[in-house]
């Protein structure tokens, strides 16, 4: 027997006997072996790609409107719900009213559909979906999504915890009641790695496509181990720029009070019954919904950060003045570069900086700095204060457009543009500002009233 049987058969015995059922079952239902190709594709190479922020632009709660508090708490399992990410509801997209495009053709990292499409030409390659999202309640939703942009994968890997049926639940809902086969997302992927290599000796090579940071850099060490034993001759890993979809806030919002308001039933479900929550996780009978605890839930506003807000017809008036020096940088720099780092600059259909324009940015709502900018600089709430405009950053697609603004005597930043996605980070921006030369300014206008920018989170209903 030579030395890579015996490190197979060493791998294979690292998994128990349920999770080689399991997966010998998913392999066994998978498209590549229902239409009984492997028998004549001479297959040496097994290319992964990963399903979130990598293949699929999937939805995440933006931090200028939620409270890290809250995100923590709707990602937990079986808290307000089954948890984002077992949530069938944070795949439930509003489609484009458009007929005559697709569904779902504004979320695809389009970029990484190609190098899918390349794989599936080759028949020497084997294309892998490898993704922790689970099977139920996913697979079905999944199978609709990969469809309408004409991908058959050769196996599509969802995480079967649980692998039986979900029950009937409202909504489709699939909470946590069973014990995981898989103990985590990274235990399923590499125990799936090391199947398809057990069934497809020939294999030698595996690339994976994958966004998480940490999830690379355990697959590099995995990969490098298995080519060390001589389990593959290369081990690859391709790393992409996590994207998010276009900022979406009405969605967003419609999303969470549908969250609340299952979760919020469900607990007056069980409190009707009568039946006393004698366990930390109580399961709602003709419902399916386990429950942390017996509270019900309302959206509350918390004071985030203190800024001076704008009226629209200022954040209108600074749009007018400097949105052609915006469109002018972002053109610039796209004409700087060469091929390869556009691609990796600017991905279709992800999130691009957003116009706001309508508050200066002062500091993080504490005693401290409320204190600190009411003693130095005379600023405190409710007040209205002018200020001056000094200067701009260069625009860019990854940051956007902030102006440098004066107050009394004391320098503050007024975001124009800018992701969503980064508005936890732009107290700490380190910016080159350029003086604004040759632009005029009414600065009559400049004017606004320090107020609170406020971010939501979830409080206790009375009972």
């Amino acid at each position: 027997m030579s030395t890579i049987d015996n490190s197979m058969r060493m791998h294979i015995s690292e998994i128990s006997d349920l999770e080689k059922e399991v997966l010998s079952r998913q392999l066994q239902s998978s498209p590549l072996l229902q239409s009984k190709q492997s028998s004549h594709r001479h297959i040496t190479s097994l290319d992964i790609f990963d399903f979130d922020s990598t293949l699929f632009l999937s939805p995440l709660l933006s931090p200028n409107i939620w409270h890290s508090s809250f995100v923590n708490s709707i990602t937990t399992e079986n808290l307000l719900g089954p948890g984002w990410w077992r949530d069938i509801r944070s795949l439930q997209l509003y489609l484009d009213e458009d007929k005559s495009k697709t569904p779902w053709h504004r979320y695809w990292n389009e970029d990484i559909v190609a190098q899918v499409k390349q794989s599936m030409e080759d028949p020497s390659h084997l294309t892998v979906l490898l993704t922790g999202r689970r099977y139920h309640p996913f697979h079905a939703l999944i199978d609709d999504i990969l469809a309408s942009k004409g991908l058959v994968f050769d196996v599509v890997g969802l995480r079967p915890d649980p692998e039986s049926d979900a029950p009937d639940y409202p909504n489709g809902l699939m909470f946590n009641h069973e014990p995981n086969v898989f103990e985590t997302t990274m235990h399923f992927k590499t125990s799936f790695i090391v199947n398809i290599l057990h069934n497809f000796p020939l294999l030698t090579n595996v690339v994976m496509w994958d966004d998480r940071q940490s999830h690379i850099c355990v697959f590099k060490e995995y990969l490098n181990k298995m080519r060390d034993i001589g389990l593959i001759k290369r081990g690859e890993m391709v790393c992409v720029i996590p994207a998010r979809p276009k900022y979406n806030p009405e969605w967003e919002h419609k999303t969470v009070k549908t969250m609340l308001k299952t979760h919020n039933e469900a607990v007056l479900a069980l409190k009707n019954t009568g039946k006393p929550f004698t366990e930390h996780n109580v399961v709602i009978e003709n419902y399916g919904q386990k429950i942390s605890s017996a509270d019900t839930y309302s959206l509350k506003k918390i004071d985030w950060l203190i800024v001076i807000k704008l009226s629209p017809s200022i954040a209108t008036y600074l749009r007018s003045v400097f949105e052609p020096f915006y469109r002018q940088d972002i053109s610039k720099s796209s004409a700087a570069m060469d091929e390869t780092v556009a691609t990796a600059w600017k991905i279709n259909n992800a999130e691009e900086p957003v116009f706001f324009g309508d508050q200066i940015l002062l500091a993080v709502n504490t005693t401290v700095m409320a204190s600190q900018l009411k003693q130095k600089y005379g600023i405190e709430k409710g007040k209205e204060y002018t200020f001056k405009v000094l200067a701009r950053s260069i625009g860019s697609v990854n940051h956007g457009m902030y102006l440098q603004v004066q107050i009394q005597d004391a320098l503050f930043m007024l975001p124009l543009w800018y992701k969503p996605s980064n508005f936890n980070y732009l107290l700490v921006q380190s910016i080159d500002w350029m003086p604004l030369d040759n632009v005029k300014l009414d600065e009559s206008l400049f004017q606004g009233v320090v107020d609170y920018h406020h971010l939501l989170t979830v409080d206790k209903l009375e009972q």
